[in-house]
C-alpha cells in the first residue's frame, strides 16, 4: 500500500485522457449510410431511419462532448481531490473508448469493402490471361509454399473475414444509443457539479467559510534564496560557467540585459544551483542589487514587477497600486546606473519574457537574469548559447552525496561491504537526482541494515511506505504541465519493464491506441506527428536519447508513469494471483497466466506476452476481442494461434521473436493492420497479403525475404524498408509497373533482387524492361540492386530524378556496362557500393565543377572499374581530370579489384580511411598517399605485394619534420607486406598512431620508435619486430598481443642503458601470447629485466603455446597482476618456483596438464598452498 501522502499525489493527477471526439465516428456513419443500398423492405427502411436519427443526435452531442472535457478539467484543476469530478473524468474516458471501438468497427467494414472492390476490379481486368501463363500459379508467392496453397483460388477472402461483427444497422444503432445515453448521464451530473461549484463560490465570495477548503487545499511550491547547502556535489563546471557569465560584460553592446537559463527535470538541482550562485560572495560583491522571485505556476506580471521594485528601492510605496505602467517606469528610474541580478525561479510559460521590455529600456549599467525551468519551450526567442542543461550528477560525486545523506554523522566505512553494494544498486535507480539522493538517503538512514536497504531496493520507489513521495511531486509537476496530447503517450511507456524503446515501434503503438490523430490542416502523417511527440518528450526530459532511433526512460520516470496510469497499465509476472482490474487497458504478461484472472476486464487494447506458453486460451478470452496491439515473445511458438485471426481491431502485430514458419491466409482478414513483424525463419507468406491495404510496416529480420510485384499492388501505405524478390518471373515492364514504386513516397530503402541461381536462364532484355518499370519515388534514400543481368542502365538513373538518394549498391550485376554521368551529379549520394560487378565504366562530365559532390564512401569489391570523362561533343571517353572527382570522399575500400582506372589516390585530399586488399592495380599509388593524404586516420593494406618506398632510411632533422606527413593517422593494419623499407618509412610518419596490427610481414626494424608516444594497442602475428632505440619505446602502450611465432627483439642496445628497460612498457596493462611455441618460461631477450618491463601489468593470458611447461620464477615480482590465464598448453605442468603474486584475483588454467589440475584442487598440496589466496579460480582439464 502506498502512503497516504503518495495516494494523495496519485489522486491529484488524473490518468491521461485522450481527445474524445465524435467527428470521426460521425464521418464513418455518414459514409456508411451513403453507401448503403436503398431499403428493400419496411423493416430495413425503419432501421435506416433509426440510424439517421441517431446520427443527428450525435451531431447535437458533438459540441457538448468538447465542452464537457474542458469543464471537467477546469473543475479538477480547481480542486484536485474532488472524487465526483474524478469519477466524471473516468466515465468520459470510458465513453471515449466506446467511441474508439465503434470507429474501429466502422473502419474495418470500410477497409473490407475496399478490398473486395479491389479484388473484383483486378479479376475483371485480368480475365483469363493468367491461365495462359506458365507462371500464373506462382507469381503471387514470395517464399517457398506448400503445394496445397497453389491450388487455392488466389483472391478469395478468408472465410473468417467475410463479414464484420456489425452485420446490421440495428447493431450500429444499439452501440450509438449506448454512447449517447452515457454522454447524457455525464452531462447531467456535470451540470449538478457546476451548480454546486457556483454555490460554493458565492458562499466564499460573501465571506462565509468555504466548505471545500478543508478537503481540497493545494500546497503551492514557493522558493526563496535561502539555502542550507554549503557544498554542491558534481556541479563545479556549471558553477564556474555561471560566475563567469554573471561577472563578464554583456556580449551584445545593444542591450544591457542578458539571460542564462538553467534547464532540467524536477529534483535535478536547478533551484539549489541558483541559490548557491545567488549567495556566492563574488556575486554579492559584484551586483548592487539582487532579487529572487519564485514565479511558479501562475505568472503575475504586476506582482513580479512590484517585488523587483521593492528590492531595488524598499522605500517606494507601490503596494496599493496595480497600474503596471507606473510600476515599470518606477522600476526603470531606480535601475539607472545599477548592476542588477534577477533570479526567476520555476518558470512554466514563456510569459516571463514580457518582463524583458522594461528592463531593456532602462538605463541600468548591467542586468543579468537567471531563469530556471523544466520545459525548454518557455525559452522561445531567447539566445540559448548560455543555456545550462542539468543532467544527473556524475556517478562518483553522486555516490559521495548519497553516502552523506544515508549515513549522516555515521562513518560509512564502519558498515559492511554488502550494505555498500546494496546502496550502489539503489543509486542506479535515482537518476542522478540530488533530491532523490536526499529523500531516499534519509529513508535508508533510519535503519542502516541490509534487510531494510534490500526492502527499499526491491520495491518500486513510488510504492514505499515512507516519505519517498518527496521525489514524485517534483516529477509529477512536470507531468502535470505536459500538453494533454503527450500525457497518454508518456504513461503508455510504463507498460514495458525494460525502459528502452525504438521510436518507430512506440509511434505505431501510440497510433494503434488512438493517441495520435491525423492533422487536417497540413500534410503531416500520423507517423510524422508521432516523431514530433517523441522529440517533445525528449526535449522536456521525459525521455533520454540513446541514439538516432532509440530512446530510454529512467526508472523514476517509469515509476511516475505507472503511478499516474491509475491501473490502466498492468505488468503481470508469473505467480501473481491477483485479478486484472476492470480499468486495465494495457497488459504485459511475463510467464504463465490463468485466463480466469482477466475475467473482470473486457476492453484490453494492448497485450504483450513474454514466454507465456499455452497462449491460445488466453487469446480466446472475451477481454482480448478489442486488442489493438499484440506482441508475442516466445521462441517455442511454431504455429500462429487461430484466435488471432478474429482480432479485427488489431493494428500492430509483432511475431518477430517467435519460431513461426508459415502465416496462414486467414491473417489477411485483419484489414486494420498497420504493422506486421515476422520471424526470421518464416518460410511462407500468404498470397493474399495485398489485402492488408492499411499496412505501413512489413518487417522481417531475414532481409533475403521480400514481396513480389503482384503482392505489392494494393499496399499503398508501405513505408521504410521494402524488398522485392523473384524478379526473374516478371514478364515485362507493364507487369513490373504494377508495383507502383514511383507512387510510394514513404519507402526510404528499396531492394530489387533477381534469383542468382536462375537469373542466367532469363532473357536479359526482359530484365532491362523489368528494371525500367521499377522506377522508385524521388523520396528514395537507399537503392540496392542484386543479380540484375542486363547491360543497360534504366532511364530513371540517367536523370537527376532521385535527388534524395544517399546510397546506391549494385551487387552481382555482372553485365552492367556503364553508369551515366547523371549518377555523379546526384546532390545527396553519399555511398556508392559496387560488389562483384564485372567490368563497368563510370562516366564523368567535364562540363561540371565536381563529380560525386557529396560522396563520402566508395566501396569496390571484385570489380573492374574505369572512371572516364565523357566529351559532350563526341561521346568519346578519356581519363577524368584530377581534382574534380570525389571532392569530399572520406572512406575508400577496394578489395580484389584487378583494375581501377582513372582514380588517382593521392589527389583524394579529404580521405580519412583507406583500405586496399589484394588490388594490384592501385599498389603503385600507395607510397604517394603517405605524402599527400594528411587527413588519413586509418590505413589497411592486405596482400599488397611490391610496395616500394620513395624515401631513404636516412632522415635528417628537417626531413623528420617533413616526414610527419600523416599527423592524424591513428590506426594501421598491414597484412602480407614484404617491403621492409616501406614499413619502416610508414611507421616513422605517424606521430598520433594509437593501434598497430601487423600480420605475416617481413621483419620490421624501427630505430626511433620513441616517437610513437600515443600507441596504445599492438597486435603482432607471424612478425618479427626489431627495436633499436629505448627512449622509452612505448610510453602509452596498454595492450600487447603476440600471436603465432611473433617476437619482439631489442637489438644493439648498449649495456649502459639496460637499466632503462623498465621504461619500455610503463603503461602496459594486458599481455596476450598465443601459439608462440618457442616461448618456455618467457625467456625473452634481456629477460633479467623483464619484471621491470611488466611492472604495471594487470592481465597475462597465454594460449596454445604447445611447449610451455612453466612460468618464470620472477612472476611473483609483478605487484599489479590481477588476472592470469593459461589456456590450451598441454605441457604446462607446474607453477613458478617463486609462487604467484599476492595481487592475483582470478586464475584460469584450462586444457593444460591434468595432473596440475588435480594438485591445484587438492588441499594442502604445494600448488594449492600457492593459490589458496586467490578468490576466483577456474580449472578445466579436459578438452571440450
Amino acid at each position: 500500500m502506498a502512503s497516504a501522502t503518495l495516494s494523495a499525489l496519485a489522486g491529484s493527477l488524473l490518468s491521461p485522457l485522450s481527445k474524445v471526439s465524435l467527428e470521426k465516428l460521425i464521418g464513418h456513419l455518414w459514409d456508411y449510410l451513403s453507401s448503403s443500398p436503398s431499403p428493400s423492405s419496411p423493416d430495413e427502411a425503419e432501421k435506416q431511419q433509426q440510424l439517421k436519427d441517431s446520427l443527428e443526435e450525435l451531431e447535437d452531442a458533438k459540441l457538448n462532448v468538447k465542452l464537457m472535457q474542458g469543464r471537467i478539467m477546469k473543475l479538477f484543476q480547481k480542486h484536485k481531490q474532488n472524487e465526483r469530478v474524478v469519477g466524471l473524468h473516468n466515465k468520459l474516458k470510458d465513453v471515449g473508448y466506446d467511441i474508439q471501438d465503434l470507429e474501429s468497427e466502422m473502419n474495418y467494414m470500410e477497409l473490407e469493402r475496399k478490398v473486395q472492390e479491389n479484388n473484383k476490379a483486378e479479376e475483371e481486368e485480368e480475365g483469363d490471361s493468367t491461365t495462359n501463363s506458365r507462371f500464373s500459379g506462382k507469381r503471387s508467392f514470395p517464399f517457398r509454399l506448400p503445394t496445397a496453397f497453389l491450388s487455392k483460388k488466389k483472391r478469395r477472402l478468408p472465410a473468417s473475414s467475410q463479414s464484420s461483427s456489425l452485420s446490421t444497422d440495428e447493431d450500429i444503432v444499439r452501440q450509438v444509443t449506448s454512447i449517447l445515453k452515457k454522454i447524457k448521464s455525464i452531462e447531467s451530473k456535470l451540470k449538478e457539479e457546476t451548480i454546486l461549484e457556483e454555490l460554493f463560490d458565492q458562499i466564499t465570495l460573501n465571506g462565509v467559510y468555504d466548505p471545500r477548503e478543508h478537503h481540497f487545499t493545494q500546497n503551492e511550491r514557493v522558493t526563496t534564496s535561502s539555502t542550507n547547502e554549503r557544498k554542491i556535489y558534481g556541479r563545479n563546471e556549471e558553477i564556474q560557467r555561471l560566475i563567469e557569465f554573471l561577472t563578464e560584460p554583456n556580449v551584445s553592446n545593444s542591450s544591457t540585459v542578458s539571460v542564462v537559463p538553467i534547464v532540467g527535470m524536477g529534483g535535478i538541482g536547478k533551484t539549489t544551483l541558483a541559490q548557491f550562485i545567488f549567495n556566492n560572495r563574488e556575486i554579492k560583491n559584484y551586483f548592487d542589487k539582487k532579487a529572487w522571485i519564485c514565479v511558479s505556476n501562475h505568472f503575475n506580471r504586476c506582482r513580479i514587477t512590484k517585488e523587483m521594485l521593492h528590492v531595488i528601492s524598499p522605500t517606494v510605496q507601490c503596494c496599493s497600486t496595480s497600474n503596471l505602467d507606473f510600476l515599470e517606469r518606477e522600476l526603470q528610474r531606480h535601475l539607472t546606473g545599477k548592476k542588477f541580478l534577477l533570479v526567476l525561479d520555476d518558470i512554466w510559460s514563456d510569459e516571463w519574457q514580457w518582463l524583458l521590455a522594461p528592463l531593456q529600456s532602462s538605463q541600468a549599467q548591467v542586468i543579468k537574469i537567471i531563469v530556471t525551468c523544466r520545459d525548454p519551450m518557455v525559452l522561445r526567442s531567447i539566445d540559448e548559447r548560455n543555456k545550462i542543461i542539468l543532467k544527473g550528477i556524475d556517478h562518483q560525486e553522486y555516490w559521495s552525496l548519497f553516502l552523506k545523506c544515508a549515513f549522516a554523522e555515521n562513518n560509512p566505512n564502519n558498515y559492511s561491504q554488502e550494505l555498500h553494494d546494496i546502496g550502489r544498486c539503489i543509486v542506479k535507480k535515482l537518476m542522478g537526482s540530488p533530491l532523490a539522493a536526499k529523500t531516499v538517503g534519509k529513508l535508508l538512514g533510519r535503519d542502516l541494515t541490509e534487510e531494510h536497504w534490500n526492502d527499499v531496493l526491491e520495491n518500486d520507489l513510488w510504492k514505499l511506505k515512507t516519505d519517498a513521495h518527496d521525489i514524485m511531486p517534483a516529477l509529477a509537476l512536470s507531468y502535470y504541465h505536459l500538453p494533454p496530447h503527450l500525457q497518454p503517450c508518456f504513461v503508455y511507456c510504463s507498460l514495458f519493464p525494460f525502459h528502452y524503446f525504438e521510436m518507430e515501434e512506440l509511434i505505431y503503438m501510440w497510433i494503434a491506441n488512438g493517441y495520435i490523430h491525423e492533422s487536417g490542416s497540413n500534410s503531416k502523417t500520423m507517423h510524422d506527428i508521432g516523431e514530433e511527440y517523441c522529440h517533445e518528450l525528449l526535449a522536456m526530459g521525459f525521455f533520454d536519447k540513446v541514439d538516432s532511433t532509440n530512446v530510454k526512460m529512467h526508472d523514476l520516470m517509469h515509476d511516475l508513469a505507472q503511478l499516474v496510469s491509475h491501473g490502466e497499465i498492468y505488468i503481470y509476472k508469473s505467480g501473481k494471483d491477483e485479478k486484472l482490474s476492470k480499468s486495465a487497458r494495457h497488459v504485459y504478461v511475463q510467464g504463465s497466466i490463468d485466463p480466469g484472472l482477466v475475467c473482470e476486464t473486457n476492453n484490453l487494447h494492448t497485450v504483450v506476452l513474454e514466454q507465456v506458453g499455452g497462449i491460445s486460451p488466453f487469446l480466446n478470452h472475451e477481454a482480448l476481442k478489442r486488442v489493438r496491439v499484440l506482441v508475442i515473445f516466445d521462441n517455442t511458438m511454431q504455429e500462429l494461434p487461430e484466435a488471432i485471426y478474429h482480432l479485427k481491431h488489431l493494428q500492430y502485430l509483432d511475431l518477430l521473436r517467435t519460431s513461426i514458419k508459415s502465416i496462414p491466409e486467414l491473417l489477411c482478414g485483419l484489414f486494420q493492420l498497420r504493422v506486421l513483424k515476422l520471424p526470421q525463419d518464416l518460410l511462407t507468406l500468404p498470397s493474399q497479403v495485398h489485402s492488408l491495404i492499411n499496412l505501413e510496416i512489413l518487417y522481417t529480420d531475414n532481409r533475403k525475404n521480400g514481396l513480389m510485384c503482384m503482392q505489392l499492388r494494393n499496399l499503398n501505405k508501405l513505408r521504410g524498408w521494402l524488398s522485392i524478390v523473384a524478379l526473374e518471373i516478371i514478364r515485362n515492364k507493364k507487369e513490373a509497373a504494377k508495383a507502383k514504386l514511383n507512387e510510394r513516397c514513404h519507402i526510404k530503402e528499396l531492394n530489387l533482387r533477381w534469383n542468382i541461381d536462375t537469373v542466367d536462364r532469363c532473357n536479359h532484355v526482359v530484365q532491362e524492361e523489368v528494371l525500367e518499370g521499377l522506377q522508385p519515388h524521388p523520396n528514395l534514400e537507399q537503392l540496392n540492386i542484386e543479380a540484375y543481368m542486363g547491360s543497360k542502365t534504366p532511364s530513371w538513373l540517367m536523370t537527376l530524378a532521385l535527388q534524395k538518394l544517399q546510397k546506391l549498391s549494385l551487387i552481382k550485376c555482372r553485365n552492367w556496362a556503364y553508369l551515366p554521368a547523371a549518377l555523379g551529379l546526384l546532390p545527396s549520394l553519399k555511398v556508392l557500393h559496387l560488389n562483384d560487378i564485372g567490368n563497368i565504366t563510370i562516366e564523368c562530365d567535364d562540363s561540371v565543377p565536381e563529380m560525386f559532390p557529396s560522396l563520402e564512401q566508395l566501396v569496390l569489391h571484385r570489380a573492374k572499374v574505369s572512371f572516364k570523362s565523357m566529351s559532350s561533343s563526341s561521346r568519346s571517353l578519356t581519363p577524368p581530370r584530377c581534382g574534380k572527382l570525389f571532392p569530399r570522399l572520406q572512406g575508400l575500400f577496394v578489395d580484389k579489384c584487378d583494375e581501377v582506372n582513372g582514380l588517382f589516390l593521392p589527389k583524394l585530399s579529404t580521405l580519412e580511411s583507406l583500405t586496399l586488399k589484394d588490388s594490384p592495380g592501385l599498389q603503385s599509388q600507395v607510397p604517394r598517399c603517405l605524402q599527400n593524404l594528411t587527413l588519413l586516420t586509418l590505413i589497411e593494406l592486405f596482400f599488397m605485394k611490391g610496395l616500394k618506398t620513395e624515401t631513404t632510411t636516412e632522415i635528417g632533422a628537417q626531413q623528420q619534420k617533413e616526414g610527419r606527413v600523416l599527423p592524424n593517422l591513428k590506426y594501421i593494419n598491414i597484412k602480407c607486406c614484404e617491403d621492409k623499407s616501406f614499413m619502416r618509412d610508414l611507421l616513422l610518419r605517424v606521430p598520433s598512431l594509437g593501434t598497430l596490427l601487423l600480420s605475416k610481414c617481413s621483419p620490421v626494424s624501427l630505430p626511433v620508435v620513441g616517437r610513437l608516444s600515443f600507441l596504445q594497442y599492438i597486435v603482432l602475428e607471424e612478425v618479427e619486430l626489431i627495436l633499436e632505440d629505448l627512449a622509452p619505446v612505448f610510453p602509452s602502450l596498454k595492450e600487447l598481443q603476440i600471436l603465432k611465432k611473433s617476437t619482439i627483439i631489442f637489438q644493439n642496445v648498449p649495456s649502459s642503458v639496460t637499466t632503462q628497460i623498465h621504461n619500455c612498457f610503463p603503461c602496459l596493462d594486458c599481455l596476450y601470447i598465443q601459439e608462440c611455441d618457442a616461448v618456455n618460461g618467457l625467456q625473452w631477450p634481456i629477460s633479467s629485466q623483464l619484471p621491470q618491463c611488466l611492472y604495471g601489468l594487470s592481465s597475462l593470458c597465454i594460449t596454445y603455446c604447445q611447449d610451455l611447461t612453466s612460468l618464470p620464477a620472477w612472476l611473483h615480482h609483478l605487484p599489479s597482476l590481477k588476472t592470469l590465464s593459461i589456456y590450451g598448453c598441454p605441457k604446462f605442468d607446474s607453477l613458478p618456483v617463486g609462487g604467484l603474486p599476492s595481487s592475483i584475483e582470478t586464475l584460469e588454467i584450462i586444457k593444460c596438464d591434468p595432473g596440475l589440475m588435480k594438485r591445484c584442487q587438492q588441499e594442502q598440496s604445494l600448488e594449492w598452498l600457492m593459490i589458496q589466496h586467490i578468490p576466483n579460480r577456474r580449472y578445466i582439464s579436459k578438452y571440450l
